[in-house]
Protein backbone atom coordinates (compact mmCIF):
# COMPACT_ATOMS: atom_id res chain seq x y z
CA UNK A 1 0.00 0.00 0.00
CA UNK A 2 1.49 3.25 -0.79
CA UNK A 3 1.85 5.55 1.60
CA UNK A 4 0.74 9.34 2.05
CA UNK A 5 2.61 12.14 0.83
CA UNK A 6 4.55 13.91 3.63
CA UNK A 7 5.05 17.39 4.06
CA UNK A 8 7.90 18.81 5.08
CA UNK A 9 7.83 21.52 7.96
CA UNK A 10 4.48 20.53 10.10
CA UNK A 11 4.97 19.99 13.71
CA UNK A 12 3.28 20.31 17.07
CA UNK A 13 2.62 24.07 16.99
CA UNK A 14 1.97 24.09 13.17
CA UNK A 15 -1.70 25.86 13.34
CA UNK A 16 -4.72 24.36 11.90
CA UNK A 17 -5.22 27.04 9.36
CA UNK A 18 -1.92 26.13 7.75
CA UNK A 19 -1.53 22.96 7.78
CA UNK A 20 -5.62 21.92 6.83
CA UNK A 21 -5.05 23.34 3.35
CA UNK A 22 -1.74 21.40 2.89
CA UNK A 23 -2.94 18.53 4.15
CA UNK A 24 -6.05 18.03 1.47
CA UNK A 25 -3.83 19.19 -0.92
CA UNK A 26 -1.75 16.38 -0.76
CA UNK A 27 -4.32 13.83 -0.01
CA UNK A 28 -5.98 15.16 -3.81
CA UNK A 29 -2.27 14.73 -5.37
CA UNK A 30 -2.09 11.48 -3.76
CA UNK A 31 -5.36 10.64 -5.67
CA UNK A 32 -4.51 12.54 -8.54
CA UNK A 33 -1.36 10.19 -9.32
CA UNK A 34 -2.80 7.07 -10.12
CA UNK A 35 -5.73 8.74 -12.87
CA UNK A 36 -4.01 7.53 -15.70
CA UNK A 37 -3.17 4.06 -14.60
CA UNK A 38 -7.21 3.36 -13.10
CA UNK A 39 -8.73 4.86 -16.65
CA UNK A 40 -6.90 1.59 -18.11
CA UNK A 41 -6.54 1.58 -21.86
CA UNK A 42 -9.37 1.84 -24.39
CA UNK A 43 -12.06 -0.16 -22.74
CA UNK A 44 -9.27 -2.60 -21.10
CA UNK A 45 -9.50 -3.42 -17.18
CA UNK A 46 -7.82 -0.76 -15.41
CA UNK A 47 -4.87 -1.91 -13.64
CA UNK A 48 -5.00 -4.04 -10.35
CA UNK A 49 -2.74 -1.84 -8.10
CA UNK A 50 -3.31 1.35 -8.99
CA UNK A 51 -7.63 0.75 -8.41
CA UNK A 52 -6.21 -0.50 -4.79
CA UNK A 53 -3.82 2.70 -4.65
CA UNK A 54 -6.79 4.95 -5.33
CA UNK A 55 -9.45 3.95 -3.69
CA UNK A 56 -6.92 3.66 -0.22
CA UNK A 57 -5.97 7.50 -1.53
CA UNK A 58 -10.10 8.47 -1.81
CA UNK A 59 -10.16 7.36 2.00
CA UNK A 60 -7.57 9.24 2.81
CA UNK A 61 -8.78 12.86 1.06
CA UNK A 62 -12.02 11.80 2.89
CA UNK A 63 -10.72 11.76 5.81
CA UNK A 64 -8.76 15.10 5.43
CA UNK A 65 -12.40 16.52 4.62
CA UNK A 66 -14.36 15.30 7.72
CA UNK A 67 -11.56 16.33 9.66
CA UNK A 68 -10.74 19.56 8.21
CA UNK A 69 -12.94 20.77 6.01
CA UNK A 70 -15.94 23.04 5.75
CA UNK A 71 -17.95 25.34 3.35
CA UNK A 72 -17.62 24.19 -0.19
CA UNK A 73 -15.05 21.42 0.78
CA UNK A 74 -16.89 19.30 2.86
CA UNK A 75 -19.87 19.49 0.78
CA UNK A 76 -17.69 17.41 -1.53
CA UNK A 77 -16.86 14.61 0.40
CA UNK A 78 -19.89 12.40 -1.12
CA UNK A 79 -18.23 12.92 -4.56
CA UNK A 80 -15.36 11.31 -3.19
CA UNK A 81 -17.28 9.09 -1.64
CA UNK A 82 -18.77 8.54 -5.75
CA UNK A 83 -14.99 8.01 -6.78
CA UNK A 84 -14.36 5.47 -3.91
CA UNK A 85 -17.52 3.56 -4.27
CA UNK A 86 -16.87 3.54 -8.09
CA UNK A 87 -13.10 2.02 -7.57
CA UNK A 88 -14.28 -0.30 -4.96
CA UNK A 89 -16.65 -2.26 -7.02
CA UNK A 90 -13.65 -3.21 -9.60
CA UNK A 91 -11.78 -3.40 -6.83
CA UNK A 92 -13.82 -5.99 -5.33
CA UNK A 93 -14.63 -8.31 -8.66
CA UNK A 94 -10.81 -8.19 -9.08
CA UNK A 95 -9.86 -9.64 -5.59
CA UNK A 96 -12.44 -12.30 -5.54
CA UNK A 97 -11.79 -13.64 -9.54
CA UNK A 98 -8.08 -13.77 -8.10
CA UNK A 99 -8.53 -16.17 -5.15
CA UNK A 100 -11.16 -17.89 -7.02
CA UNK A 101 -8.57 -18.75 -10.07
CA UNK A 102 -5.97 -19.69 -7.26
CA UNK A 103 -8.57 -21.71 -5.60
CA UNK A 104 -9.22 -23.61 -8.98
CA UNK A 105 -5.28 -24.64 -9.49
CA UNK A 106 -6.64 -27.08 -6.42
CA UNK A 107 -9.83 -27.62 -7.67
CA UNK A 108 -10.78 -27.61 -10.70
CA UNK A 109 -14.29 -27.10 -10.34
CA UNK A 110 -13.40 -23.89 -9.50
CA UNK A 111 -12.68 -22.88 -12.62
CA UNK A 112 -16.00 -21.63 -13.87
CA UNK A 113 -16.26 -19.65 -10.47
CA UNK A 114 -13.49 -17.24 -11.56
CA UNK A 115 -14.68 -16.41 -14.72
CA UNK A 116 -18.36 -15.92 -13.16
CA UNK A 117 -16.53 -13.74 -10.49
CA UNK A 118 -15.12 -11.82 -12.62
CA UNK A 119 -18.00 -11.85 -15.29
CA UNK A 120 -19.16 -7.61 -13.63
CA UNK A 121 -15.75 -6.63 -14.51
CA UNK A 122 -16.47 -5.15 -17.71
CA UNK A 123 -19.35 -3.40 -16.82
CA UNK A 124 -17.63 -1.82 -13.25
CA UNK A 125 -14.55 -0.53 -15.62
CA UNK A 126 -17.20 1.15 -17.79
CA UNK A 127 -18.62 2.60 -14.57
CA UNK A 128 -15.15 3.91 -13.00
CA UNK A 129 -14.29 5.40 -16.21
CA UNK A 130 -17.16 7.69 -16.22
CA UNK A 131 -16.30 8.33 -12.48
CA UNK A 132 -13.06 8.99 -13.32
CA UNK A 133 -14.07 11.51 -16.39
CA UNK A 134 -16.21 13.29 -13.96
CA UNK A 135 -13.52 13.50 -11.16
CA UNK A 136 -11.13 14.92 -13.53
CA UNK A 137 -13.15 17.29 -15.11
CA UNK A 138 -15.33 18.81 -11.91
CA UNK A 139 -14.61 17.22 -9.04
CA UNK A 140 -10.59 16.92 -8.43
CA UNK A 141 -10.75 21.08 -9.75
CA UNK A 142 -13.29 21.90 -7.30
CA UNK A 143 -11.51 20.29 -4.62
CA UNK A 144 -8.29 22.24 -5.47
CA UNK A 145 -9.85 25.61 -5.42
CA UNK A 146 -11.72 24.68 -2.25
CA UNK A 147 -8.91 23.49 -0.24
CA UNK A 148 -8.53 26.75 1.37
CA UNK A 149 -11.67 26.24 3.35
CA UNK A 150 -9.90 23.52 5.12
CA UNK A 151 -8.91 25.75 7.72
CA UNK A 152 -10.20 25.78 11.37
CA UNK A 153 -9.09 27.16 15.05
CA UNK A 154 -5.76 25.46 17.31
CA UNK A 155 -2.89 23.86 16.33
CA UNK A 156 -1.97 20.01 15.12
CA UNK A 157 -1.45 18.94 19.06
CA UNK A 158 -4.68 20.78 20.49
CA UNK A 159 -7.66 19.47 21.89
CA UNK A 160 -10.01 19.62 18.42
CA UNK A 161 -7.91 17.54 16.67
CA UNK A 162 -7.29 14.99 19.60
CA UNK A 163 -10.68 15.05 20.39
CA UNK A 164 -11.83 14.40 16.78
CA UNK A 165 -9.37 11.11 16.96
CA UNK A 166 -10.62 9.84 20.77
CA UNK A 167 -14.11 10.14 19.31
CA UNK A 168 -13.22 7.75 16.35
CA UNK A 169 -11.67 5.80 18.85
CA UNK A 170 -14.78 4.97 20.90
CA UNK A 171 -16.35 4.31 18.11
CA UNK A 172 -13.48 1.08 17.38
CA UNK A 173 -14.06 0.50 20.96
CA UNK A 174 -17.68 -0.19 20.40
CA UNK A 175 -17.28 -2.24 17.36
CA UNK A 176 -14.62 -4.04 18.92
CA UNK A 177 -17.24 -5.09 22.04
CA UNK A 178 -20.15 -6.29 19.17
CA UNK A 179 -17.40 -7.95 17.10
CA UNK A 180 -15.75 -9.97 19.92
CA UNK A 181 -16.80 -13.64 18.90
CA UNK A 182 -16.47 -12.88 15.25
CA UNK A 183 -19.68 -14.42 14.00
CA UNK A 184 -21.11 -11.73 12.32
CA UNK A 185 -20.11 -10.46 9.07
CA UNK A 186 -22.23 -7.50 9.33
CA UNK A 187 -20.20 -6.66 12.70
CA UNK A 188 -17.19 -7.69 12.04
CA UNK A 189 -17.19 -5.47 8.71
CA UNK A 190 -18.50 -2.55 11.02
CA UNK A 191 -15.70 -2.96 12.85
CA UNK A 192 -13.21 -2.88 9.95
CA UNK A 193 -14.97 0.28 8.70
CA UNK A 194 -14.22 1.81 12.25
CA UNK A 195 -10.72 0.49 12.33
CA UNK A 196 -9.94 2.83 8.50
CA UNK A 197 -11.29 5.47 9.70
CA UNK A 198 -9.44 5.83 12.89
CA UNK A 199 -6.19 4.84 11.11
CA UNK A 200 -6.84 7.91 8.26
CA UNK A 201 -7.32 10.59 11.00
CA UNK A 202 -4.43 9.21 13.50
CA UNK A 203 -2.28 9.73 10.00
CA UNK A 204 -3.52 13.10 9.30
CA UNK A 205 -2.44 14.50 13.07
CA UNK A 206 0.39 12.12 12.98
CA UNK A 207 3.11 15.76 13.25
CA UNK A 208 0.68 17.12 16.17
CA UNK A 209 0.66 13.92 18.34
CA UNK A 210 3.91 12.10 17.26
CA UNK A 211 4.31 9.11 19.54
CA UNK A 212 0.87 8.87 20.09
CA UNK A 213 -0.24 8.13 16.39
CA UNK A 214 2.29 6.27 15.97
CA UNK A 215 1.42 3.65 18.88
CA UNK A 216 -2.12 3.80 17.62
CA UNK A 217 -0.88 3.49 13.68
CA UNK A 218 1.57 0.09 15.15
CA UNK A 219 -1.95 -1.10 16.66
CA UNK A 220 -4.52 -1.16 14.13
CA UNK A 221 -2.05 -2.87 11.70
CA UNK A 222 -2.61 -6.57 13.14
CA UNK A 223 -6.16 -5.84 13.67
CA UNK A 224 -6.70 -4.40 10.19
CA UNK A 225 -5.16 -7.40 8.27
CA UNK A 226 -7.14 -9.81 10.33
CA UNK A 227 -10.78 -7.58 9.86
CA UNK A 228 -9.69 -7.59 6.07
CA UNK A 229 -9.06 -11.30 5.53
CA UNK A 230 -12.29 -12.15 6.84
CA UNK A 231 -14.17 -9.72 5.06
CA UNK A 232 -13.09 -11.05 1.78
CA UNK A 233 -14.35 -14.82 2.96
CA UNK A 234 -17.63 -13.61 4.20
CA UNK A 235 -18.36 -11.69 0.86
CA UNK A 236 -17.26 -15.12 -1.30
CA UNK A 237 -19.35 -16.92 1.50
CA UNK A 238 -22.26 -14.48 0.38
CA UNK A 239 -22.05 -14.44 -3.00
CA UNK A 240 -21.31 -18.54 -3.57
CA UNK A 241 -24.66 -19.00 -1.32
CA UNK A 242 -26.58 -17.16 -4.17
CA UNK A 243 -24.97 -19.03 -6.51
CA UNK A 244 -25.57 -22.11 -5.60
CA UNK A 245 -29.09 -21.77 -5.16
CA UNK A 246 -29.66 -19.67 -8.39
CA UNK A 247 -26.65 -20.85 -10.39
CA UNK A 248 -26.75 -23.32 -12.86
CA UNK A 249 -26.36 -26.98 -12.35
CA UNK A 250 -22.81 -27.06 -13.32
CA UNK A 251 -22.10 -23.66 -11.20
CA UNK A 252 -24.45 -25.10 -8.32
CA UNK A 253 -22.16 -27.89 -7.64
CA UNK A 254 -18.62 -26.37 -8.05
CA UNK A 255 -20.50 -23.48 -5.32
CA UNK A 256 -21.06 -26.14 -2.80
CA UNK A 257 -18.00 -27.70 -3.11
CA UNK A 258 -16.20 -24.68 -2.36
CA UNK A 259 -18.47 -23.03 0.14
CA UNK A 260 -16.97 -26.28 2.57
CA UNK A 261 -13.41 -24.87 1.69
CA UNK A 262 -14.32 -21.16 2.55
CA UNK A 263 -15.98 -22.39 5.42
CA UNK A 264 -13.10 -23.62 6.84
CA UNK A 265 -11.46 -21.16 5.99
CA UNK A 266 -13.58 -18.53 7.99
CA UNK A 267 -13.13 -20.48 11.31
CA UNK A 268 -9.73 -20.13 10.57
CA UNK A 269 -9.48 -16.33 10.17
CA UNK A 270 -11.94 -15.79 12.85
CA UNK A 271 -10.16 -17.94 15.68
CA UNK A 272 -7.33 -15.66 14.37
CA UNK A 273 -9.55 -12.48 14.92
CA UNK A 274 -10.81 -13.23 18.45
CA UNK A 275 -7.02 -13.67 19.28
CA UNK A 276 -6.49 -10.27 18.21
CA UNK A 277 -9.63 -8.55 19.83
CA UNK A 278 -8.50 -10.61 23.06
CA UNK A 279 -4.94 -8.93 22.79
CA UNK A 280 -6.24 -5.92 22.85
CA UNK A 281 -8.34 -6.28 25.93
CA UNK A 282 -6.06 -8.35 28.13
CA UNK A 283 -3.42 -5.48 27.29
CA UNK A 284 -5.37 -2.76 27.40
CA UNK A 285 -4.75 -1.30 24.30
CA UNK A 286 -7.68 0.95 23.57
CA UNK A 287 -7.22 2.56 27.23
CA UNK A 288 -3.18 3.40 26.29
CA UNK A 289 -4.21 4.51 22.79
CA UNK A 290 -6.50 7.15 24.28
CA UNK A 291 -4.40 8.86 27.19
CA UNK A 292 -1.73 9.59 24.75
CA UNK A 293 -4.05 11.88 23.00
CA UNK A 294 -4.96 13.32 26.21
CA UNK A 295 -2.15 15.54 27.15
CA UNK A 296 -0.21 18.32 24.44
CA UNK A 297 0.81 17.03 21.28
CA UNK A 298 4.01 17.30 21.53
CA UNK A 299 4.71 15.36 25.11
CA UNK A 300 6.71 12.32 24.85
CA UNK A 301 4.75 8.86 25.68
CA UNK A 302 6.28 6.57 27.76
CA UNK A 303 7.07 2.93 26.01
CA UNK A 304 5.13 -0.20 26.63
CA UNK A 305 2.10 0.93 28.50
CA UNK A 306 -1.01 -0.97 28.84
CA UNK A 307 -0.19 -2.78 25.27
CA UNK A 308 1.19 -0.39 23.49
CA UNK A 309 4.67 -2.62 23.42
CA UNK A 310 2.24 -5.19 21.88
CA UNK A 311 0.95 -3.20 19.72
CA UNK A 312 4.26 -2.15 18.14
CA UNK A 313 5.46 -6.04 18.06
CA UNK A 314 3.00 -6.67 15.65
CA UNK A 315 3.36 -3.38 13.31
CA UNK A 316 6.43 -4.51 11.47
CA UNK A 317 6.53 -4.60 7.94
CA UNK A 318 3.25 -4.45 7.55
CA UNK A 319 1.27 -2.86 5.14
CA UNK A 320 -2.98 -3.36 5.94
CA UNK A 321 -5.13 -1.29 4.44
Amino acid sequence: MAKPTEIPGLEPGTPVSVAGPLLVRARLDDVRRYEAAALGEGDGEPDVDAVHDMRIATRRLRAAIQLFGRGELAALEGEVKALQDALGEVRDGQVQRRWFARHARKEGGAGRLATWAGAGLPKAAKRLRRALRAWQGAVAPSIARAAEDAAGKGRLEGKRLAKEVTRRLRTVNRRLADAHDARSPRKVHRLRIAAKKLRYAAELVDRGFPDAATRMLAALVPLQERLGDLHDTDVRIERLERLARRGGRGERRAARATLAVLREERDREARALRRELSRWREEGVVRALRRGFSGGGGRRVKPGVDGAAGANRHAAGSSAA
